[in-house]
């Protein structure tokens, strides 16, 4: 399941300038809310889950477990007919999907585009179905991965379900309500991310990159074990997670993970700075890792300039958190 998971992320793409009218060759769909829609957590849309697919707890969507099929939704900044152009055949291609077929259709007014095709990962072949919906304001992929070796009612009710949506852009919605934890960033430049991924990210402008000369962007993701750690394999995973960013480390700092604590929690936090070998820049890396039963966080604070002052806000904003469950 994690490596079909895995493909899902493969198609944020770089997302070039396209205007496009598509209403004139569109299938007109109405889709009507009845009991056997859910919400997507943090999101303006609702859907039918196919037979056996439950909520997944790792990302924003659906799975099912025995058939090993993932549906995953993220939201995309901006006009969804400007982002049709990220999904070409081109640019799919290069992620490894092979595009078999393209269906535009207009779901309760809103453009939409389902590519469907194949994509070979990990030893295995996948179908690959994905739905682009929203409006000049927002973008939704829903994107499924299903094993080849699935039966063709298996298939067809996913593309079903794809085809259920119904996006509701008056519908409220905050990408914070996805996860199982809160931060503070009152009083200082973070802000929620514009985009919505597995971790609840905040950057110094909102953008994911951000904009900025500093490029200031905080992560918080939540993992979880079978077996809870000993104190000696928590320092040796935070260890590990820190050593694994592409940096050339600064000799004189040292990084070794001190013990904190913050409210019931205790952990481990770890920061140095470097020269990041593909940018050619000094970054300063900030990490705290969080331990709660078999459940833990791994906060990562990034930033390319005011070094000392954005210390301060990563640390301050680790002291704010709170598991909600």
């Amino acid at each position: 399941m994690k490596n079909v998971i895995a493909l899902s992320f493969l198609f944020l793409l770089p997302l070039l300038s396209f205007s496009q009218g598509i209403n004139s060759k569109a299938i007109q769909l109405t889709n009507n809310l009845n009991a056997n829609y859910k919400d997507v957590t943090g999101t303006k849309l609702k859907i039918v889950p196919p037979k056996g697919f439950i909520y997944s707890t790792t990302f924003t969507g659906f799975k099912h477990e025995i058939a090993g099929t993932s549906i995953v939704i993220t939201e995309i900044p901006g006009d969804v007919n400007r982002n049709f152009i990220g999904f070409d055949k081109k640019y799919l291609f290069k992620s490894g999907v092979i595009v078999d077929k393209e269906t535009y259709y207009e779901i309760n007014g809103y453009d939409a585009l389902l590519i469907e095709g194949k994509q070979s990962a990990y030893g295995k072949v996948y179908y690959r179905k994905m739905l682009i919906i929203g409006d000049i304001y927002r973008t939704y992929l829903l994107s499924a991965s299903i094993v080849s070796t699935s039966t063709a009612k298996h298939c067809d009710e996913v593309n079903q379900s794809l085809l259920s949506v119904i996006y509701n852009a008056s519908q409220k919605s905050d990408i914070t309500d996805r996860f199982d934890f809160t931060v503070d960033v009152t009083g200082t430049v973070l802000k929620k991310a514009n985009l919505m991924l597995a971790s609840l990210t905040y950057t110094d402008d909102g953008n994911v990159p951000s904009k900025t000369t500093e490029k200031t962007a905080m992560t918080i993701r939540k993992s979880t074990v079978t077996k809870a750690f000993t104190e000696e394999e928590k320092m040796l995973l935070c260890t590990k997670l820190f050593n694994l960013y592409p940096l050339e480390w600064v000799k004189d700092i040292k990084r070794d993970p001190k013990a904190i604590k913050v409210g019931n929690l205790s952990g481990y936090e770890i920061y140095s700075m470097g020269k990041n070998k593909e940018l050619f820049k000094q970054e300063l890396i900030y990490q705290a890792v969080l331990f709660n039963g078999l459940d833990y966080y791994v906060i990562t604070g990034i930033t390319y300039g005011k070094f000392e002052e954005n210390l301060v806000v990563f640390k301050k904003v680790v002291k704010t958190f709170k598991p909600t469950k």
